[in-house]
């Protein structure tokens, strides 16, 4: 039995942890399974990880809209087109943990692409499963018809398309009448712990910095809040610079460090502003998401702006201040019942004095706060659906290859 996963990166702990949950669960239920992870940056050392890998990217084969043949190209950065084609047109499932693409937000290009990768499993007859992500809002503006054509045509191929936010799920199915749409929780959150002997040859050891005393709090900032529609850079730039100065102030030890590696200038510029205060500490650390995990159970609480720098946190049952941007923060607070602390950097209205309000409310509820996460977290990946899915479509494949 062969799978693909696509739609993952390294460089972005969020990607790397939905790569290694899915993995997690495909070994966990078919011992044997080979798994492709197919991506488009470089390839990485073969013998650390208990997956293969091949070039591909959402553009690689373009496909037809009007005949639905496959364009290949002559070359690619490191696996051959025929390679990609032999091992994908192989495959028994192809298993998408992309984390937003399509919706007018990201651009044309990237929602073409997005629906080509569905035109070229179809063309291939692979079958493919979209696993919990973001999609919308879909306000195409002069390309609107031709986006409601296309979407309509190709999205109704996916054996399941699991919905992040039902911000992007209601659409879907009341303007697109897509019977295959299911509302599910980030797949992350909705999965237990990933075990690393499910995807190491040789699991690593977890090394981590040690916080110097228990008063402290980390600051996790997302450096895509700057340039987000609607977001005043300057003052989100401004924001992160008041809230670190008050917990200064509040006789807080503040940790500075990265979720994503885009993020390491900003902690940078924000450590270069208390350049002589020992009491706010920079971590450069590029942590794996084990690493990651590991670091958040040394804080009572973390100000998080990077979305899986705040699942991680509650699946570790760390409560968090959202620093956020997009509807995905504001539905995550919501699934996790912590609304009251979720602040928009989109919002024109923006009091920092909420937040500083906040962390007092943080201080005071903290018990109360992890036994709702605990809770909560609990029902959530009881109610987990994405994975029984998955196992549903590869049942189906096993019965035929024993067959």
């Amino acid at each position: 039995m062969k799978v693909i996963i696509t739609g993952a990166t390294f460089g972005n702990k969020g990607a790397q942890s939905m790569l290694f949950t899915t993995v997690a669960m495909l070994r966990q239920n078919y011992p044997d399974v080979k798994i492709f992870f197919a991506h488009g940056g470089s390839p990485y050392l073969k013998d650390k990880f208990l997956f293969d890998e091949i070039f591909y990217t959402k553009t690689t084969f373009k496909v037809d809209f009007n005949s639905s043949k496959i364009v290949t190209p002559k070359t690619t950065s490191w696996s051959s087109p025929k390679e990609i084609l032999r091992t994908i047109g192989d495959s028994d499932l192809i298993i998408d943990i992309s984390g937003y693409s399509l919706g007018s937000k990201w651009g044309m290009n990237n929602s073409r692409a997005y629906l080509n990768k569905m035109r070229f499993a179809r063309a291939l007859n692979v079958p493919i499963i979209l696993m919990p992500q973001s999609f919308g809002p879909f306000d195409f503006d002069k390309k609107q018809k031709e986006m409601d054509k296309k979407i309509k045509d190709v999205m109704t191929y996916p054996e399941y398309i699991f919905v992040r936010e039902l911000d992007g799920f209601h659409p879907l199915r009341k303007k697109y009448k897509l019977e295959n749409v299911f509302f599910h929780p980030d797949l992350v959150l909705a999965s237990p712990q990933t075990d690393p002997a499910y995807i190491y040859k040789d699991v690593p050891k977890i090394s981590v910095p040690k916080v110097l005393d228990a008063s402290c709090v980390a600051v996790v900032p997302n450096m895509r809040s700057l340039d987000r529609p609607g977001v005043n850079p300057w003052r989100t730039l401004q924001v992160y610079y008041e809230i670190i100065n008050f917990l200064r102030k509040e006789g807080k030890l503040v940790y500075l460090f990265h979720h994503s590696t885009g993020d390491i200038a900003l902690c940078s510029w924000l450590k270069s502003l208390f350049a002589e205060d020992d009491r706010v500490v920079l971590w450069e650390d590029n942590f794996s998401c084990f690493g990651y995990d590991a670091v958040c159970r040394q804080f009572d609480f973390m100000i998080v702006g990077r979305y899986h720098g705040i699942v991680h946190a509650y699946k570790n049952n760390i409560p968090c201040i959202l620093m956020g941007w997009a509807v995905k923060y504001k539905e995550l607070a919501q699934l996790m019942y912590q609304s009251k602390y979720f602040f928009d950097l989109a919002a024109p209205e923006f009091d920092i004095r909420e937040i500083f309000s906040a962390i007092h409310d943080m201080e005071n509820n903290l018990e109360l706060n992890k036994k709702i996460l605990r809770e909560r977290l609990g029902q959530v990946q009881a109610n987990s659906s994405c994975f029984v899915a998955v196992k549903k479509v590869l049942d189906k494949v096993a019965g035929r290859h024993s067959a």
